[in-house]
C-alpha cells in the first residue's frame, strides 16, 4: 500500500519545451533612427519655409495664408507617409511577431512554472499522507496484536476454566451416582434385616436375648440409616444446588456413591451370610460396618463441601481476572478509538487542506488559460489581419503581372500597327511631295515667263502664307496633343513600373521560384512600353516636323515659279497633302489611344483573372494542408496506440469506448501518462533492442515532424507550431526524440 501512495518519478523533460521556450532571446526591437530623420527633416523644412517667409507673414491675405499652410505642412505629410510606408515592411512585421510571440513563451513558461510547483506540491502532500497511512496501518497493527494477544489469553482463561468445570462436572456426577445406588440400596437392606429378624425370631428361640439385642441393634442401625438417609438427602440438595451451579457435576459423585452402595451391600449380603453362622460375629461386623460407611460418608461429604467450595472460589477468583482483564482491554480499545479518530480527524482536516488548495490553484490555472487563451485570440486576430494583408498584395501582385502580360501584348500589337501603318503613310507623303516636285520642275518654263506677273499675285501669296501658318499652328497644335497624349501614356506606364516593382517586392516571399521569371517578364513589360513609347513620340516627333518643313520649303518653291492658275492648284495640292498628313497623324493618334485603352481593359481583366487564380490557389493550398493534416494526426493517433499497447498491454473498455466515440486522442494522452512514469533508459532500451518497438517510434516520429514541417511552412506557421508542440501529441513527441536522443 505504501508503494501505491508513493509519488511517481518526475519525467526528466516533461518542461524541456517550456524551458526552451523561455530560454529564447528576445527579438531587436525596431531601430528609431528612421523617426528621428523623419522628425528631424520636418522642423527643418519648417524652419526654412518660416525662415523665407520671414516678415510677410503678417501682409498675406486668406487665400495665401491656406497656400502657405497647404505648403508648409505638404513636406511633414510627405514625410510621415514615407515612415509610415517604411515601418509597414516584412521586418517590422516580423519584429512585432516576434515580440507576440514571446510574450506567448513567456506565459506558456510562466503555465508550465505554475503546473510544475503544483505537481510538486501535489507530490509533497502525497508523500507525508503516505507516511501519515503508513503510521496508521503501523498503528492498527500493533492495536491488532494487542487484541490478538488478548483474545489468546481471552481463550487460555476460558479453556482453563472449562477444565476445571469438566473436573467438577465428573466429581458431582460421581458423587450423585454413589448416593443414588446408596439411596437405592437402603430399602432393600432394611427389607432384608426385617427378614433375618424374622429367621432369626423363628430358628433361635434361644438366642431371644442376642436377637432382642441384635433387633435393638438392627432399630438403632435403621435409625442410624434414617439419620444417614436425611443427611445424604441434605447433602444430595446441597449437591444437587451445586450440580445446578456447575452444570450436573455431580455424576461422578452418584457414581462413586453406587459404588460404595455396592460395596455396602456385598458388605450387608457377607455379614448376613455370617450372621446365619454366627450372630454375634454378624452383629459386631454389622455395627462395624455401619460405623464405617457413617464415617465414609462423612468423609465424602465433607470432601465434596471442600472440592466444590474451592472450584467455586477459584471459579469465582478466575471470572474475576477475566473481568478485570475485559475491562483492561475495554479501555485499551476506547483509548486506541479516540486516537484512531482523533488520526481520522486529522486525515480528514488535512484532505480538505489539499482540497482547498487544489481548488485555489485549479482556479488560479483556470484564470492563467483564460488569459493565455486571450492573447492566443489576440495573436489569432492579428495573424488574420496579416493574412488578410498578405493576401490582398498577393491579389495585388498577381493582377499586375497579368495586367503586366496584357500590356505587353497591347504594346507588340500597338508597335506592329506603326510599323505597318507608318511605311504606307510615309511612302504616301513621299508620293505626293514626287509629284509636287514634278508639276513644279513641268511648270518652270512657265514661271519664268510670269515672273513679271507675281507682284500683282503677292497679296493672294501672302494669305495663302496665312492660311499656311495657320495650317502649322494646327499641325503644331496636333504634334503637342500627341506629344502630350504620349507623355501621359509614358508616365502611366512608368506609373505601373513603380506598381510594379513594389508588387515584386511584395510578392517575393511568397513565390521564391518564380520571383526571378516575374522579375525578368516584367522588366521586359516595363522597357517594352518605355520603349514602344518613346519610339513612338520620336517617330511621330520627327515625322511632324520633317513634313512641316518640307510642305514649307515646296509652298516657297511654288511661290516663287507658279503662276496665277498654276499657283493655285499647287497650292490646292499642297493642301490636299497637308490635310491628308492631318488625317494621317490624327488616325496615328486615335490608334495609340485606343490601344491604350485597350491596354487599360486588358489590365483590368488580366487583374480579374489573377485574383480568381490566386483565391484558386489558395483555397487548394489550403484543401491540400488540411487533408494531409487530418490524414497525419488520424497516423500519429493510431501510432499511439501501438505505444501504448507495448507498455501497457491491459487496455480498458471505456478508452476503447471513448476512442470509437470520436474520441482520437484518448491513447495519446494515456501513451503521454504511461511515458512519464517510464525512465528514458527504458525506452532507449527497448528502441534498441525491440526492432518493432524502433520500427513504431520511428513512424510516429516521421509523422509528426512532417506534420511540423507542413504547419511551419504557413505564413502563420510559429503560433501553430507552438500550440502542435504542446499539445499531447506533441509532448509524447518529445518525450520519444528525448528518450533516444534525436533532439540532441
Amino acid at each position: 500500500m505504501e508503494e501505491d501512495l508513493a509519488p511517481e518519478p518526475a519525467s526528466e523533460n516533461h518542461f524541456a519545451f517550456a524551458e526552451h521556450q523561455a530560454a529564447d532571446p528576445l527579438p531587436d526591437t525596431p531601430s528609431r533612427l528612421p523617426l528621428i530623420l523623419a522628425v528631424a527633416a520636418t522642423l527643418a523644412w519648417i524652419v526654412l519655409v518660416l525662415a523665407l517667409a520671414g516678415s510677410q507673414l503678417t501682409r498675406l491675405t486668406a487665400i495665401e495664408g491656406v497656400q502657405f499652410v497647404a505648403a508648409l505642412a505638404s513636406v511633414p505629410i510627405l514625410v510621415a507617409l514615407v515612415w509610415l510606408l517604411t515601418q509597414r515592411n516584412s521586418r517590422a512585421e516580423a519584429v512585432r511577431f516576434g515580440l507576440t510571440a514571446h510574450g506567448m513563451r513567456q506565459e506558456a513558461a510562466a503555465l508550465e512554472h505554475s503546473v510544475a510547483a503544483i505537481t510538486r506540491s501535489l507530490d509533497a502532500n502525497r508523500v507525508e499522507l503516505a507516511k501519515q497511512v503508513s503510521a496508521l496501518m503501523e498503528m492498527g497493527h500493533a492495536a491488532q496484536q494487542r487484541l490478538g494477544a488478548v483474545s489468546s489469553g481471552f481463550a487460555d482463561e476460558i479453556a482453563a476454566a472449562d477444565a476445571h468445570a469438566r473436573s467438577l462436572s465428573d466429581a458431582a456426577a460421581a458423587t450423585q451416582a454413589s448416593l443414588g445406588v446408596l439411596l437405592a440400596s437402603l430399602p432393600r437392606a432394611t427389607t432384608d434385616i426385617e427378614a433375618v429378624a424374622t429367621l432369626l425370631d423363628r430358628a433361635a428361640h434361644s438366642a431371644g436375648d442376642h436377637a432382642a439385642a441384635l433387633d435393638a441393634q438392627l432399630v438403632a442401625l435403621g435409625r442410624r440409616g434414617e439419620d444417614a438417609d436425611m443427611i445424604a438427602t441434605g447433602a444430595a440438595q446441597r449437591l444437587a444446588a451445586h450440580i445446578q451451579r456447575m452444570e450436573a457435576s455431580g455424576d461422578n459423585a452418584g457414581a462413586r456413591l453406587e459404588s460404595v452402595a455396592a460395596e455396602m451391600s456385598a458388605t450387608v449380603d457377607l455379614l448376613l451370610d455370617r450372621t446365619a453362622h454366627a450372630v454375634d460375629e454378624s452383629r459386631k461386623s454389622i455395627a462395624a460396618q455401619g460405623e464405617a460407611m457413617l464415617a465414609m460418608v462423612s468423609t465424602h461429604q465433607s470432601a465434596l463441601e471442600i472440592s466444590a467450595r474451592d472450584s467455586a472460589d477459584a471459579l469465582a477468583d478466575r471470572i474475576g481476572s477475566i473481568d478485570t482483564v475485559i475491562e483492561r482491554v475495554t479501555a485499551r480499545l476506547d483509548a486506541h478509538r479516540v486516537a484512531g479518530d482523533a488520526m481520522v480527524d486529522q486525515l480528514h482536516a488535512g484532505i480538505d487542506q489539499v482540497e482547498t488548495r487544489m481548488a485555489a490553484l485549479q482556479a488560479q490555472g483556470i484564470e492563467r488559460n483564460q488569459m493565455l487563451a486571450a492573447s492566443i485570440s489576440a495573436l489569432t486576430g492579428s495573424a488574420d489581419a496579416m493574412t488578410v494583408a498578405l493576401e490582398a498584395g498577393d491579389a495585388m501582385a498577381t493582377r499586375t503581372i497579368v495586367s503586366a502580360e496584357q500590356l505587353l501584348v497591347a504594346l507588340d500589337a500597338a508597335a506592329r500597327e506603326i510599323d505597318e501603318t507608318l511605311p504606307e503613310a510615309l511612302a504616301r507623303l513621299d508620293t505626293r511631295l514626287t509629284a509636287s516636285k514634278q508639276v513644279v520642275s513641268a511648270a518652270k518654263p512657265e514661271l519664268l515667263a510670269l515672273v513679271t506677273a507675281a507682284e500683282s499675285t503677292h497679296d493672294a501669296i501672302e494669305a495663302i502664307a496665312g492660311v499656311i501658318a495657320e495650317q502649322r499652328r494646327t499641325l503644331d497644335t496636333l504634334s503637342a496633343t500627341l506629344l502630350d497624349t504620349l507623355s501621359a501614356g509614358r508616365a502611366k506606364a512608368d506609373a505601373l513600373g513603380h506598381v510594379v516593382d513594389e508588387t515584386i517586392e511584395r510578392t517575393h516571399r511568397f513565390a521564391e521560384e518564380a520571383a526571378p521569371r516575374l522579375v525578368d517578364a516584367l522588366l521586359r513589360v516595363r522597357e517594352t512600353a518605355v520603349t514602344a513609347a518613346d519610339e513612338a513620340r520620336d517617330t511621330l516627333a520627327g515625322i511632324v516636323p520633317q513634313a512641316a518643313g518640307l510642305l514649307e520649303q515646296a509652298s516657297s518653291e511654288a511661290m516663287r515659279r507658279a503662276t496665277a492658275d498654276t499657283v493655285q492648284r499647287q497650292i490646292q495640292a499642297i493642301a490636299d497633302a497637308t490635310d491628308q498628313a492631318v488625317a494621317a497623324a490624327t488616325r496615328a493618334t486615335e490608334r495609340v489611344a485606343a490601344q491604350v485603352q485597350s491596354i487599360a481593359e486588358q489590365a483590368a481583366v488580366v487583374e480579374s483573372h489573377v485574383e480568381e487564380a490566386r483565391s484558386e490557389r489558395e483555397a487548394a493550398d489550403r484543401d491540400t494542408f488540411a487533408r494531409r493534416a487530418s490524414l497525419l494526426i488520424e497516423s500519429l493517433n493510431s501510432a499511439a496506440i501501438d505505444l501504448t499497447k507495448i507498455y501497457a498491454p491491459d487496455v480498458t473498455d471505456s478508452a476503447w469506448g471513448a476512442y470509437l466515440k470520436g474520441d482520437r486522442g484518448v491513447f495519446t494522452r494515456r501513451a503521454v501518462r504511461i511515458l512519464d512514469a517510464v525512465q528514458a533508459r527504458d525506452i532507449a532500451r527497448l528502441y534498441d533492442d525491440d526492432a518493432k518497438v524502433r520500427e513504431q517510434i520511428n513512424r510516429y516520429i516521421h509523422d509528426f515532424e512532417a506534420m511540423l514541417r507542413g504547419v511551419l511552412a504557413q505564413r502563420d506557421g510559429s503560433p501553430l507550431g507552438v500550440t502542435l508542440l504542446s499539445s499531447d501529441m506533441g509532448k509524447l513527441y518529445v518525450a520519444l526524440a528525448q528518450a533516444i536522443e534525436r533532439l540532441r
